[in-house]
């Protein structure tokens, strides 16, 4: 008898394949308020290929330098950081299919466009964006809200090396090598010159002369424990040692410079900043920062740079100066906070025909009850007619006794000084007032400085004042908000000024198309209701 087997199951099998349907377009899937239809609307008129034209080159012809950056600063847009992070959206993402045409680059191929364009024509392909932008959204570029923040370096925050301390090391160097020169001259009879100060060069030729001698004379440098050295390797070692730690100190304050105080050993470029909050102990911490300004108008960030100083106040002109450099003006009405309020920038602003609206630093303290009550300060001593102060005891200091002349920032600036003619040291309050152990107390004042005060003044009380205060805080503070805590922008993933400053006019160009994209949907809203009403 013969067995049948059956192979096949007692269940059926269901159809899962997907069926092929149009349409083939991919930007007919897209919808009309996506965040991609604003991006091309908003860059569709800036001509990007004079800044991305490729390179002449054999071999194979690569991807589209416009459609890699555009897929950069789109993904920027909606908040997508790494490079690795793009490589999956344009194989993944509709929208990112849709730009790169359904090509599939690789984080290398956005890596290389950084490296080789970017770096380099950031500046102008920022203005150039950003003026376009400015444009569809009509803004008003002339009042401009400027302020900045430290941003964290990518770098070690305990890789600091500071250049007091190195100056500080230096000197007793020097006094290590003066004592040491003193002495081998003594003992062996050479005659180096020796002073208060000496390069890593000079202390080189004195190394390289005792190896000399002990070439001559066939000592071999020995080296170990148990092992007793020769008089002249002594001296080779002692000086050998001298010369590279005068070469390392050499080494750092070149690196440093003269304008920073401090730098770290993983960036070179980034410098040591007094942070706000540390996140495991909410207290200030120094790290590796740079000093990112920005300057908004009408919610659009205008002008954006990167500073290696930790202050505000210094960098206000170069600031500036890189607008008009870009757009060919200056705004007529740039308003910031205290920290820029200093008498090279209200100089600065007077030259170049820009209103006084920078706060000073005793702009709002001065008028706080608490401070009003130091009768002793003289911010708060009244004046007679003529202009001259009048202390608590009736004394008027206006006895001129000199000035002196500052030329040390971008303008010159001279302090009168002035005394009293009546003696202090009878005056019940000079324990008090007299803190400096002075019998006489004298009083410097800058005429021209005051007069700036006065301008700032007047043009804060004014409703334009006012109003300028209130957008200001709303506005720059508002688009760094958007930037560290929407954005996730806490810190650098490059190293580097120059790299640096590309990432973070790349995070600027994102928020400013962000912001373009909610205007656009506002715009199409108002619209559809008149539309409705007609």
């Amino acid at each position: 008898m013969e067995n049948t087997t059956f192979t096949q199951s007692n269940y059926s099998n269901y159809y899962n394949a997907f069926q092929l349907s149009l349409p083939l377009d991919l930007g007919v899937k897209i919808d009309e308020n996506d965040e991609v239809v604003s991006f091309l609307k908003a860059i569709e008129g800036v001509n990007l290929y004079k800044y991305l034209k490729r390179k002449g080159c054999r071999g194979r012809k690569g991807y589209d330098n416009v459609m890699l950056l555009k897929v950069i600063l789109f993904a920027r847009m909606i908040g997508i950081e790494s490079l690795e992070g793009l490589e999956k959206a344009c194989r993944h993402d509709i929208r990112f299919m849709y730009i790169t045409q359904e090509q599939t680059p690789s984080f290398m191929a956005f890596e290389r466009l950084m490296k080789d364009y970017l770096i380099v024509d950031i500046d102008y392909i920022f203005f150039d964006i950003t003026s376009h932008i400015g444009n569809l959204m009509n803004i008003d570029r002339s009042v401009q809200y400027i302020d900045g923040t430290k941003i964290e370096a990518d770098a070690n925050k305990y890789s600091f090396v500071y250049k007091t301390r190195i100056i500080n090391a230096r000197k007793k160097l020097f006094m290590k090598i003066t004592d040491a020169i003193l002495s081998m001259n003594m003992e062996k009879g050479f005659n180096f010159p020796y002073g208060y100060m000496y390069c890593a060069q000079e202390i080189g030729y004195i190394t390289q002369y005792l190896m000399e001698v002990m070439v001559e004379n066939d000592i071999n440098p020995i080296y170990g424990k148990g092992k007793r050295k020769t008089e002249i390797q002594r001296w080779y070692d002692t000086f050998l040692e001298y010369y590279m730690k005068l070469d390392e100190y050499e080494y750092w304050l070149n690196i440093i410079g003269e304008d920073r105080n401090s730098c770290s050993k993983t960036d070179h470029d980034a410098t040591m900043c007094a942070t706000k909050m540390d996140y495991y102990c909410n207290t200030g911490l120094s790290r590796p920062c740079y000093n990112a300004q920005i300057a908004v108008s009408d919610g659009v960030i205008v002008n954006a740079d990167l500073f290696q100083r930790p202050a505000d106040a210094k960098t206000f002109m170069p600031f500036m100066e890189r607008y008009n450099e870009y757009i060919g003006e200056y705004p007529k009405y740039p308003m910031a906070d205290a920290g820029y309020g200093s008498y090279d920038n209200y100089m600065f602003c007077v030259k170049n025909e820009m209103e006084l609206y920078m706060k000073y630093a005793m702009y709002a303290k001065k008028n706080e009850p608490r401070f009003k009550k130091k009768k002793f300060d003289p911010i708060n001593w009244e004046k007679d007619k003529k202009g001259y102060k009048i202390c608590p005891n009736g004394y008027t200091f206006d006895k001129y006794i000199g000035e002196t002349h500052n030329d040390k920032g971008a303008y010159l600036s001279i302090k009168q000084k002035y005394t009293s003619e009546s003696s202090c040291e009878g005056c019940p309050f000079m324990e008090e007032c007299c803190r400096n152990k002075r019998h006489q107390r004298i009083l410097t004042k800058d005429v021209v400085l005051e007069e700036f005060y006065m301008t700032v003044d007047q043009n804060l009380s004014t409703e334009q004042g006012k109003e300028l205060k209130k957008q200001r805080s709303i506005q720059v503070e508002g688009a760094f908000g958007v930037i560290k805590q929407d954005m996730k922008f806490t810190r650098f993933r490059r190293r580097g000024l120059q790299n640096a400053k590309m990432e973070f006019l790349i995070v600027c160009l994102g928020y400013n198309l962000k912001k373009y994209h909610k205007y656009r949907l506002k715009q199409d809203k108002k619209n559809r209701k008149i539309q409705w009403k007609n």
